[in-house]
């Protein structure tokens, strides 16, 4: 941060040949590229006018002033040029107590910026030390609806922050004490007021814990993102089409989050008890043979193989998060789960399909699939073509 309005620095570097961002020079703001690293120079600021979702502001001369209009104690710590701390707030305290502070009436600074709320419970995550009696909660509870105006952009940025605290359980509970759980979905009626909804649906964040743990990779080699996988966890299908405005998915999210739907709509029944008493090993062939149960439930003029199909496998270990407690989830592998490599090639079922004039051979692959999955994988070629010639046998007298 420099202690000079921010445009009279730009003058002075302006001959100097150094490469400029200036888009929030409003904000008293700038960045420098200086040998491909961006550097961000900062005025000494001051807010004259806040309107909950932004401000706007005004150079100031003094640091004081500036640290005045942050949000908590731990976010007004500063350096000076010889690296010597200055704290006007006790902040650097507040970071060794693992102690979260508003600077000045919390109210106020949440009325500054609405966004606050929802960084108020990031923040918690990692500073769970909070002066918070009875009545700030209530007044908090007050400006929740609040959030509700934010744009999406700032909304979808603070939940990824969210999602990523280490303890973000924490953070995700708070928000629900807060009720802010009830706002983070726009719930507009046809007045254009924004109503509450109903809120996260579970307290219970183990399964979002067990993604993040074990699943980021396949999220992101599958090009989803942690926003489309947790939410359908935390709220209620009604809620889909809200989830997906709010938070802006792209086609292919949305395309992820109607399987999800479709998955709930046409759920199986799972005997839970008897999977408790299964080994893993067990387990694995289980659930491998309810994802084909569910691919043919759910995708019934899909046939061909199943690894071509448009709804990855990767998907359907997704889903299984919505079918299975964690506790059952935990004893396998899940997200390193192969689907097994059928052995008979596509060669061989269409020289099958030619002897007989049989027209639809993806409708015969399907056959040979199915066959191979309900006999637990373990068929040979041989024994899938014997299958086969009977199943064309019984068709063709049929036909005639």
């Amino acid at each position: 941060m420099i202690n000079i309005d921010v445009c009279l620095f730009l003058e002075k570097i302006n001959k100097k040949n150094i490469k400029i961002n200036s888009t929030n020079i409003n904000y008293k703001t700038i960045s420098i590229i200086l040998k491909n690293k961006e550097y961000q120079i900062t005025s000494f600021r001051k807010d004259l006018i806040s309107f909950g979702r932004s401000a706007f502001v005004d150079f100031t001369h003094t640091l004081h002033e500036d640290a005045k209009r942050r949000d908590f104690t731990i976010n007004a710590l500063y350096l000076d040029e010889k690296g010597n701390l200055i704290d006007p707030f006790g902040g650097y305290k507040d970071i060794i107590d693992k102690k979260l502070r508003f600077i000045g009436d919390p109210i106020s600074r949440i009325e500054e910026d609405h966004l606050r709320i929802l960084r108020f419970c990031r923040f918690y995550g990692t500073f769970p030390v909070i002066d918070f009696d009875q009545n700030l909660k209530e007044k908090i509870i007050k400006k929740g609806n609040k959030i509700s105006i934010l744009s999406n952009m700032r909304i979808r940025n603070e939940l990824c922050k969210i999602l990523m605290v280490t303890n973000f359980e924490r953070c995700l509970s708070m928000l629900a004490k807060l009720e802010l759980d009830k706002y983070i979905l726009k719930n507009v009626n046809k007045s254009n007021k924004i109503n509450k909804h109903a809120g996260f649906k579970t307290k219970d964040f183990r399964i979002v814990n067990y993604i993040k743990k074990y699943g980021l990779n396949i999220i992101n080699s599958e090009k989803l993102d942690l926003i489309s996988i947790v939410m359908p966890h935390l709220y209620n299908l009604e809620n889909f089409d809200k989830i997906i405005k709010r938070f802006e998915l792209n086609k292919r999210k949305i395309k992820f989050l109607n399987f999800i739907k479709q998955l709930k709509n046409n759920e199986l029944i799972v005997n839970q008890n008897n999977m408790k008493k299964l080994k893993s090993k067990e387990i694995e062939l289980y659930i491998l043979k309810l994802i084909w149960k569910y691919r043919c439930k759910i995708n019934k003029a899909n046939k061909g193989f199943f690894m071509k199909d448009r709804i990855p496998f990767n998907w359907y270990k997704f889903g299984l998060l919505h079918v299975f407690p964690i506790e059952i989830i935990k004893q396998i592998d899940l997200f390193n789960l192969k689907w097994p490599i059928l052995t008979l090639t596509r060669k061989k079922i269409q020289n099958l399909k030619n002897k007989t004039y049989f027209k639809n051979i993806d409708t015969l692959i399907f056959k040979a699939e199915d066959f191979w999955v309900n006999n637990n994988f373990n068929s040979s070629p041989e024994n899938i073509l014997i299958f086969l010639e009977s199943y064309l046998d019984k068709e063709t007298r049929y036909d005639n």
